[in-house]
């Protein structure tokens, strides 16, 4: 029993942001944290996260169901999805597509207007440099091909690299995510 016990001490131990179960507990229903790292992401220190909740389960009737890490919401209707990914499949384009449709059908009441649908955000936090541009952030929005103009949908896709812990605010917060050391 004692072994068991150190064992499991140890596990905790090594527990940083980037895992998902002490991720989960430390983010929930916690207002002041998730517009924290809202504020910080999105360089906005006027973002005021209404509520927010984590493992947060979008049902879809006619297909795959999702669990969001976080879910975030402003008073104008604004949805934020942090997904954070320690492994690089999980953060595949297809499934940040996947997240905003998903987040999208469930922000438009039935019988309302679409451009009622308020601004959305799916936010990948990843261990890794997915997308391979050595950068510490990548913001992903539509343009028009013939024009370069912005479609402006309101769909924003942001991918995080927790790699990059340098002095920026980001860069801290990242250094924060994946760190064991709890005085750090």
């Amino acid at each position: 029993m004692v072994k068991v016990k150190q064992d499991l001490l140890n596990s905790i131990k090594e527990f940083t942001l980037m895992d998902d179960p002490f991720m989960t507990k430390v983010f929930e229903d916690d207002i002041e944290r998730t517009q924290l790292i809202l504020r910080i992401i999105l360089e906005n220190d006027t973002i005021k996260v209404k509520k927010a909740s984590t493992q947060k389960r979008l049902k879809n009737l006619q297909g795959r169901d999702l669990q969001l890490d976080i879910l975030a919401e402003k008073a104008d209707g604004t949805k934020f999805n942090v997904e954070v990914q320690n492994e690089s499949s999980g953060a595949i384009p297809q499934r940040a597509r996947y997240h905003m449709s998903l987040l999208d059908a469930k922000s438009l009441p039935k019988g309302e207007y679409f451009d009622k649908i308020p601004e959305n955000y799916v936010i990948f936090i990843t261990r890794e440099d997915v997308l391979k541009g050595l950068l510490p952030i990548y913001h992903i929005h539509r343009t028009i091909d013939e024009n370069g103009h912005s479609f402006a949908d309101g769909s924003h896709i942001i991918y995080v690299n927790a790699k990059i812990h340098n002095d920026t605010p980001l860069g801290m917060l990242m250094h924060d995510f994946c760190c064991k050391n709890p005085d750090d």
